[in-house]
């Protein structure tokens, strides 16, 4: 059985949520995890994933209005490729039902070496019913579109979005 639980500063599982945070993104993509599990603003909601009672994943969101984005989603390495990171996906759009659900990844770039595992990432969200928009843009020297679920989000929603939080989007248009 796959089970979604919110995750809070004191939850038994937060020390493995933390070590896969820092395996599975680099140090110049990560946000200060403190701060999101604080969640002071009201605004970020971190959940863990389980099957049966056994951790395998997290995923943090940043919600605002009908907008609830994808920061970071993840699952063991040990376990990718059994389809929980598709039970993760379906777990989020019942729990954010009704809400528009974004995530951003890494563009395929000429001459980049990584394109293939981005291809991968782009299709896994496409084929969990993720939709492409016009939305990209340059942060922390990397490049980024967005896909979306349950409904378009335009460049104008997405600035929105941020203007809501009170933060600065510190990221360029591309």
């Amino acid at each position: 059985m796959f089970i979604t639980k919110r995750i809070g500063a004191r939850s038994k599982d937060l020390g493995k949520i933390k070590k896969l945070y820092e395996e599975a993104f680099p140090e110049n993509e990560r946000f200060s995890f403190s701060m999101m599990i604080k969640n002071e603003s009201g605004h970020y909601e971190t959940l863990g994933f389980y099957k049966d009672e056994d951790f395998v994943g997290f995923a943090v969101l940043l919600n605002s209005g009908d907008i609830s984005h994808i920061l970071y989603i993840a699952t063991l390495p040990s376990l990718r490729g059994n389809g929980l990171g598709t039970k993760a996906l379906e777990a989020l759009a019942r729990i954010k039902k009704g809400m528009k659900i974004i995530v951003d990844i890494e563009r395929e770039l000429p001459n980049c070496t990584e394109n293939e595992l981005r291809r991968r990432r782009k299709n896994f969200y496409i084929r969990n019913g993720y939709e492409e928009t016009e939305i990209r843009y340059r942060w922390q020297e990397e490049s980024y579109e967005i896909l979306s679920l349950g409904g378009k989000v335009t460049k104008e929603d997405f600035g929105n979005f941020w203007k809501r939080l009170g933060i600065k989007k510190n990221a360029k248009d591309e």
